[in-house]
């Protein structure tokens, strides 16, 4: 009796290993899990300190740009514990913004020891429930130069500085 060439064939096909469909399968598994573990680590390794840092820049050059738009001067008053934005009132009064999920009234959300300085001076902090406008942001997009030092309870440090045009100075261009 004679084997069935096909089937020899076929055995022999199938005994040398996986075919091309297969190795894109397991390839394909295996990027999703990579990329699924990735974004992952990416969550679990926030630093709370940049948080609040990188918070405070982006709502100031929001309100930077808010100024610009409402033609309208903004403040921001800083405290032991946040931060608060003040807009001008009718009566050329200042008042603190509400209703503003954005400019409104902030508090930090860990133990940080915050300094601001004003025109190279290290300002004395209220308060958080004290604030007072002390940085004024003009309808020009101008503000009051500021730098704004943020210490967590392992010494490390944040620093958010911006000149008298808005700008943040490049940190570089200043060290050499």
């Amino acid at each position: 009796m004679q084997a069935n060439p096909r089937r020899q064939r076929y055995g022999e096909v199938k005994g040398q290993g996986f075919s091309l469909l297969e190795m894109l399968i397991v390839i394909l598994v295996i990027g999703i899990l990579y990329s699924l573990a990735g974004s992952m680590l990416n969550l679990s390794v926030s630093d709370p300190l940049n948080d609040e840092v990188d918070r405070l820049r982006a709502r100031v050059l929001m309100a930077q740009d808010e100024s610009v738009v409402r033609s309208q001067a903004l403040a921001l008053g800083f405290g032991e514990r946040g931060y608060a934005f003040f807009v001008q009132n009718d009566r050329q009064q200042w008042e603190l913004v509400k209703q503003d999920g954005l400019l409104g009234a902030y508090e930090f959300r860990g133990e940080y020891e915050p300094t601001l300085f004003l025109q190279g001076q290290a300002v004395t902090l209220p308060a958080t429930k004290n604030l007072h406008p002390q940085v004024f942001i003009l309808p020009t997009g101008e503000m009051m130069p500021f730098e704004w030092r943020l210490r967590g309870k392992d010494n490390r440090e944040g620093v958010v500085k911006f000149d008298n045009v808005g700008r943040q100075p490049d940190p570089a261009a200043e060290a050499g």
